[in-house]
């Protein structure tokens, strides 16, 4: 069987994390994201965050779910993480549920992170709620 899955346990803690490339991707690639609403406005790579994100003085995600699916026959890792991002608003804290689909796949010479790259990105939430809070 070509497919596997490992539900990862949460609160994310350093240890005991499962050793697997797709999770040490993910931990490298985390850190590379924006922390300050200056930072979304600047940062080049992440032009359509920054779009959705900048109008926001402050970011908080709670990851809700992360599962790892694997493709031993294609060479790929799937990363499923749910979030609950909660968006600040005139009217309080709008909470938006997120879910995010990372597909990996080996990476092009001289790029991506611990030999892996991201090959297709999906994200998926709720376009009137962050409307709602303010997103433009």
């Amino acid at each position: 069987m070509p497919l596997t899955s490992i539900p990862i346990p949460l609160p994310l803690n350093p240890f005991p994390l499962p050793s697997h490339p797709a999770l040490d991707f993910y931990t490298l690639y985390g850190q590379k994201f924006p922390k300050t609403p200056e930072q979304w406005k600047t940062t080049n790579w992440e032009d359509f965050y920054s779009k959705d994100y900048g109008p926001f003085p402050t970011i908080t995600r709670e990851m809700l779910s992360l599962n790892i699916v694997s493709d031993s026959e294609k060479g790929t890792h799937e990363i499923h993480a749910e979030f609950l991002t909660k968006l600040p608003s005139s009217k309080g804290v709008v909470e938006l549920p997120q879910a995010f689909v990372y597909t990996l796949g080996e990476a092009d010479e001289g790029k991506g992170t611990s030999g892996w790259q991201i090959r297709e990105l999906r994200c998926y939430y709720d376009l009137r709620t962050w409307e709602g809070a303010g997103g433009k």
